[in-house]
């Protein structure tokens, strides 16, 4: 006796046996091999729509194209949450478990961070575990024309990355080329006050205030480095020591530290020439501090930023219009200049 199936039931077994079908293969015209900047062979599909994202990825694929990402790497305060779109606030918060990640079925694992033995053996652990193409991106700054290049082409955000680039061009390499020609001693000595006390900074040579020496100051902290993490401990008598001309101090992630608040109210604190002279300065910190953590592409406007508090006179940088520019590249929102005024003076 022949069996006949219902056009519902065939429609039905259709799609349970497409859903069930395995990646294309290598050889697919739905697929594509590339090679990420670990030098790093993947195949990923023709077209890439779901992104899954690491801490530092995040703010540069939100950045790119919010809609590609599948997942949220941060908490934020409704003070930063206004600048970032409902619909990337709305997705799952996940810590990067690999469980989590084949829940939202990404085509892609991007991981943006240093390059090294460690982290592409992490990458290709992930990879193993998930089955999908993990793609390490470096994080350094200098590498970030390469990183944009890459990426707009890999996911199809050409026009977007050059935005970006275009920034770069306009706002930081400016910066950096004039940098170089300040005289030695004309450099403002510079110290990053980190913890609830500001007794915890980051000397030259971090990842965490790679900024200072960049727009032309030297780093005051004249100590090791702990670890990638940063945050070495100091001394009260080292900083008075040091005496430096200007004090940065941290921010939490769009959430003001008690820092500021202790340094002003502290006597000791009064005795350094940057207190004296009125040059303690609150980063920036919305949505993301514009330092440093995360050390990601927010650092692209903390370089302005920097350079025209240090030496106004070396850069003549429209910091009010720098930073609207950056908001409307890399976080598609357009500010007023009151709410400009507000994120440059927290």
């Amino acid at each position: 006796m022949k069996t006949f199936l219902t056009p519902l039931a065939a429609m039905l077994l259709l799609l349970t046996i497409s859903s069930c079908s395995p990646p294309a293969p290598s050889g697919s015209k739905d697929a594509r091999t590339i090679t990420d900047m670990a030098k790093r062979s993947m195949t990923v599909p023709k077209t890439i729509t779901k992104v899954y994202v690491n801490r530092p990825g995040s703010i540069l694929l939100y950045a790119i194209d919010p809609e590609l990402i599948v997942n949220r790497s941060f908490n934020f305060t409704p003070e930063a949450a206004r600048f970032l779109s409902e619909d990337y606030l709305a997705l799952p918060h996940t810590e990067g478990s690999a469980e989590e990640i084949l829940k939202l079925a990404p085509d892609l694992i991007l991981t943006f961070f240093d390059i090294n033995a460690g982290s592409i053996d992490e990458a290709d652990k992930l990879a193993e575990k998930t089955g999908i193409p993990v793609y390490l991106a470096s994080l350094t700054l200098e590498d970030y024309p390469e990183v944009f290049r890459r990426l707009g082409r890999l996911l199809d955000r050409e026009e977007q990355t050059n935005r970006m680039q275009d920034f770069i061009d306009k706002h930081v390499d400016p910066v950096l080329e004039q940098a170089q020609s300040i005289d030695k001693q004309d450099r403002m000595s510079v110290y990053y006050a980190e913890g609830d006390r500001g007794l915890h900074t980051d000397p030259a040579g971090s990842l965490h205030s790679r900024l200072i020496t960049m727009t032309g100051g030297i780093n005051a902290a004249d100590i090791d480095a702990v670890s990638r993490k940063g945050l070495s401990e100091v001394s009260m008598e080292q900083l008075l020591m040091w005496d430096p001309d200007i004090v940065l101090v941290w921010a939490g992630l769009g959430k003001i530290t008690p820092t500021m608040a202790h340094i002003q109210n502290d006597p000791i604190w009064s005795r350094l020439r940057a207190a004296r002279n009125g040059r303690i300065y609150q980063i920036p910190y919305l949505p993301y501090g514009w330092f440093d953590r995360p050390a990601s592409i927010n650092r692209l406007l903390g370089i302005p930023w920097l350079a025209d508090l240090l030496y106004p006179d070396v850069y003549d940088i429209d910091i009010d219009a720098v930073v609207a520019e950056y908001f409307k590249t890399f976080y598609h929102d357009e500010l007023s200049s009151e709410e400009a005024q507000a994120l440059l003076n927290p």
